[in-house]
């Protein structure tokens, strides 16, 4: 299922939650149409929670960015080992 934003003649957005099946789009649910740029946020806020109601199943992943799971501010580098790839070099030349 994905979150569609379409252009209305009134010159509004119209937000949809639609599937595709057989190369054919079916509109699932139409959420509303946006004047405005909160308008709109608060639709697509509302088709993800309808998304997630009419699925039904709890998800292993969190919504949050996968980008942001390892806490840059709570870590260190300290260095890296290439203990793997002159192993490999070793290898190759015998």
């Amino acid at each position: 299922m994905k979150i569609r934003v379409v252009k209305t003649a009134s010159k509004a957005q119209a937000v949809q939650v639609v599937r595709y099946q057989n190369n054919k789009r079916i509109v699932l649910q139409h959420i509303g149409s946006a004047h405005t740029e909160e308008a709109l946020n608060e639709l697509i806020i509302l088709a993800e929670e309808w998304i997630k109601d009419y699925i039904g199943q709890c998800f292993i992943f969190s919504d949050e960015n996968p980008n942001k799971l390892l806490h840059l501010n709570h870590s260190t580098f300290i260095g890296i080992k290439y203990h793997f790839f002159s192993q490999q070099i070793l290898a190759l030349q015998d």
